[in-house]
């Protein structure tokens, strides 16, 4: 009997995409099969789907962020954390903050980051919604801007750039928490607490065109100021300008506009879309022996239109690449990405939402009720019980 060492199968991101492969893998394999290795530059894994939430009056991190080493104690998975620098296919290696770390077969899940289109000053003028941390850094900054006002007496300018699910997501946050941070600081309230800039014609483009309009409604009633058909063509500190002519003066910008893939990849892959092209079978384009999966990877319909990065497309994503890498080791066909439609849902602050799934359309508290199935349905996928349960 020839004793063939076990594969290495490194996995580059911890976020939804990266753990479900991890997790699925090492239930179909064990450590003389392969040796997995998951990568990332953060101990913890977050709940991207409801950082907007520590932008509002309390929040608790356990609810936001889970311990990496809690979703695999026990487990056939090695944690390594660092960041990822350059992937080299051809030595089969990639570079990281903590070393090279060679792969016989590589995931990669890196999640997306913001994508600034070039836009003069936007970037250095601007915060993002991009991670947990991030969320920190708004809510910090927003508490320092009221604390300013109570001294000067002007209420905080806030403006949200985009008008996608993340963007509006955040200003529905936002817009309840402010009039509790007036009152605590004793500072009139302003007819509008925040404003969105979109240069399509709605909110959340594309979707349900009831569900839009519904939402729109519930924004303006909750205080948040809607601009639409206008596009940003300059920041500047403190000062926004549009391609009306129109201008802004914010206190805080918090840009989310778009996403691109990790810049860690961006040369060393063919790019459709601003993320990694790939196959049918989540494989890198001429890369039989990497996978790409979530925001990472440039996932298509079946009219060949890129699909916008969500959490469940990761979802499947991750479980598609562990069923595939196991199908490679054995010898057995791949199967290939199908995408289906499930639908989201999209919260408006902390007691309403509006929502599509599975063609059923929700809206108000029953919705919300369904974003917390949905999010108690995945702490159980990843963690059991003891997740669910906080214990």
């Amino acid at each position: 009997m020839v004793n063939v060492a076990p594969k290495d199968i490194v996995i580059l991101g911890a976020g939804v995409a990266g753990i479900r492969a991890a997790l699925d893998l090492e239930k179909k394999i064990d450590s003389r099969t392969g040796r997995i290795v998951l990568v990332d530059e953060n101990d913890y894994h977050q709940y991207l789907y409801k950082i907007q939430e520590v932008c509002n009056k309390d929040y608790e991190e356990k609810d936001i962020i889970v311990p990496i080493f809690r979703l695999i104690k026990g487990k056939n998975i090695e944690f390594i954390k660092a960041s990822v620098r350059t992937v080299d296919p051809e030595r089969r290696v990639v570079d990281t903050t903590g070393g090279e770390i060679p792969y016989d077969i590589l995931v990669i899940a890196l999640g997306s980051h913001i994508a600034y289109f070039g836009i003069e000053g936007l970037e250095e003028n601007s915060l993002t919604l991009s991670s947990f941390e991030a969320a920190r850094e708004i809510r910090s900054r927003i508490e320092e801007l009221f604390k300013e006002a109570e001294r000067t007496g002007v209420p905080p300018n806030i403006v949200v750039g985009g008008g996608g699910f993340t963007g509006v997501e955040l200003a529905g946050e936002i817009a309840d928490w402010y009039p509790i941070l007036c009152k605590e600081h004793n500072i009139e309230k302003p007819q509008y607490y925040v404003s969105i800039v979109e240069m399509m014609p709605t909110i959340l483009s594309g979707w349900d065109e009831g569900l839009v309009l519904k939402g729109q409604e519930v924004l303006s009633e909750i205080g948040v100021q809607l601009m639409f058909n206008d596009a940003i063509s300059r920041v500047s500190e403190g000062r926004i300008e549009l391609k009306s002519g129109k201008t802004l003066e914010p206190d805080l910008f918090i840009w989310n506009g778009g996403v691109i893939g990790d810049p860690a990849c961006g040369s060393t892959f063919e790019i459709k879309g601003r993320r990694i092209s790939i196959d049918e079978y989540c494989r890198a384009e001429g890369h039989d022996s990497i996978y790409v999966a979530g925001d990472s990877a440039c996932a298509t319909n079946s009219e060949g239109h890129p699909l916008p990065p969500t959490a469940h497309i990761a979802m499947v994503h991750g479980e598609l690449v562990a069923r595939n890498i196991t199908s490679s080791l054995r010898d057995e066909p791949l199967s290939p990405y199908v995408y289906k439609h499930i639908g989201e849902i999209v919260t408006l602050g902390r007691t309403y939402a509006i929502g599509d799934l599975y063609g059923l359309k929700f809206t108000g508290a029953l919705a919300k009720f369904m974003k917390k199935v949905v999010h108690w349905w995945y702490l159980y996928s990843i963690g059991g019980f003891g997740l669910l349960l906080g214990s």
